[in-house]
């Protein structure tokens, strides 16, 4: 293990990541985020419950420099992604070894997701920053070579760090919860019960500094129960029945699939060959901590909730070591100890093809087409009326309404929720609220986002320079917008 290593790893990591920071806002919830760094106010989504405290103290702070909140934001993800990237070299050197350490450092850097989320404005990178440095203090309390003192206080300094990232990321608290046990199986009693206090105590003084901003405990408290009663009426198993972990699972497949791509194969060699088994399991300390740190956050996604390609940066270095150890089995399997150099550069050369190159969801062209879309859908409406303008969203509304806002006078915009059931809405100006400018015998009827099906006749796509588009149709005041199946939005004349 070598420092200097590491460092040179977070160097190539922020290089790498750098050229690739967006403009804009990325999505939703960093509209929220950023409305947060304004007012922290989770129970008015300033952001969305528990609020994440530190992280937006984080980007207060740096945002006192770049005056931009998104610049803010992308600062933190470029910084955190090239924070994993070190720490999982030295995660792994502890582990394992040199090879495996500079292996698995490769393949996080050249994960697909995790390198375009290196450059928006999303907390996911530091989601992984947090569980690699947890679980790396956690095991050198488990060292054994180190007095029981020694791996006493190690363990109490893993604790405190624990109950602080749990102020950055909540859902920390689950996920490095069996992690936290099972290191505590190395000390004493008493140094496990002061750790317990340490994690209780940093944890309660986010809660406290959380309601405190939030106007009161009992008002931060409500916001986490309605946000924690959406989930599951939504998403979870308690509110949907079993078909909840169909769903669930289906979308944990595609975000790993697309987090992962060809080290999906490697990662299996390590479970699936006999040969790969016998050797990982000649340590079972060792690979029952790995095996807690990187699956135990799996029973929360498939019953719970997992709902974005971030969420599986809590696996994915895990994931990325045992694509490390199925690459050097894989080798030796096939007696050509020469040829795994090869199968390395050839997993990161393609990987890294996959997001240079391609036009896959999340790939570079799909981000820049995403962030320069912004502009370019803004700039193009600048000219339409708010009078005779009706812009719709559905999953991107927080996102549409941030920038419309920003033209003169702003443009009306319907954002809906796709779960709810099908309506129809009059565009007569009867029907609109008194707050929105209405006038006229026609309305441009507009589509934001891309995943909208505009149906029925008389609707002109309008694709913008870097392929974001727009649908339009001129309706008379007299016709309804009738939204149906969730995305499918239709004129009736």
């Amino acid at each position: 293990m070598s420092w200097r290593i590491a460092l040179a790893l977070f160097g190539l990591a922020l290089l790498t990541r750098l050229p690739f920071a967006t403009a804009n806002l990325y999505a939703p919830d960093s509209v929220l985020y950023a409305r947060g760094m304004e007012r922290f106010d989770p129970f008015d989504q300033r952001p969305q419950p528990p609020g994440y405290l530190w992280y937006i103290l984080v980007l207060r702070a740096i945002d006192l420099a770049t005056h931009d909140p998104n610049r803010a934001m992308t600062i933190v993800s470029a910084l955190a992604g090239a924070a994993t990237v070190a720490l999982v070299y030295l995660l792994a050197a502890r582990l394992y070894d040199e090879r495996t350490a500079r292996v698995s450092a490769l393949f996080v850097l050249t994960a697909v997701t995790f390198w375009a989320y290196g450059g928006v404005a999303y907390p996911y990178t530091l989601l992984a920053a947090l569980t690699t440095l947890c679980a790396l203090l956690f095991w050198r309390a488990l060292d054994p070579d180190a007095t029981r003192e020694r791996r006493g206080l190690r363990f109490l300094a893993a604790s405190a760090a624990w109950g602080i990232a749990i102020g950055f990321r909540s859902d920390l608290a689950i996920f490095l919860a069996p992690l936290w046990l099972f290191a505590a199986t190395g000390t004493r009693v008493v140094t496990a019960g002061v750790s317990a206090t340490v994690v209780a105590a940093l944890v309660g003084v986010w809660v406290l500094a959380s309601a405190a901003a939030d106007g009161g405990l009992s008002r931060f408290l409500d916001a986490v129960r309605i946000q924690s009663q959406f989930v599951d009426e939504r998403y979870s198993i308690f509110g949907n029945g079993p078909i909840a972990i169909y769903r669930n699972t289906y979308e944990l497949a595609r975000f790993l699939g697309r987090g992962l791509y060809f080290l999906l194969p490697l990662a299996a060699v390590t479970l699936i060959s006999g040969d790969a088994r016998r050797i990982e399991l000649r340590d079972r300390r060792r690979t029952a901590f790995v095996a807690l740190w990187t699956l135990a956050p799996l029973p929360f996604y498939v019953f719970v909730h997992v709902g974005e390609y971030g969420y599986i940066f809590s696996m994915l270095p895990g994931l990325a070591m045992l694509a490390a150890r199925g690459t050097i089995a894989f080798a030796k399997g096939l007696r050509m100890p020469r040829t795994f150099k090869w199968i390395v550069m050839a997993v990161a050369i393609a990987n890294a093809a996959i997001f240079l190159l391609s036009d896959s969801p999340i790939s570079a062209r799909d981000i820049a087409r995403h962030d320069r879309g912004l502009d370019e859908k803004v700039a193009y409406l600048s000219s339409f009326p708010p009078q005779t303008t009706f812009v719709v969203s559905a999953y991107d509304g927080v996102l549409a309404e941030n920038y419309l806002q920003r033209l003169p006078g702003g443009l009306p915009l319907l954002e809906y929720d796709p779960a709810n059931p099908d309506f129809t809405k009059p565009l007569s100006c009867d029907a609109a609220p008194q707050t929105m400018p209405c006038s006229g015998e026609a309305v441009d009827v507009v589509l934001w986002d891309d995943l909208l099906r505009a149906e029925g006749p008389g609707w002109r796509e309008v694709r913008m320079p870097h392929g974001a588009r727009l649908r339009i149709a001129r309706a008379p005041r007299s016709a309804s917008l009738r939204v149906s199946d969730g995305l499918g939005v239709e004129i009736v004349r």
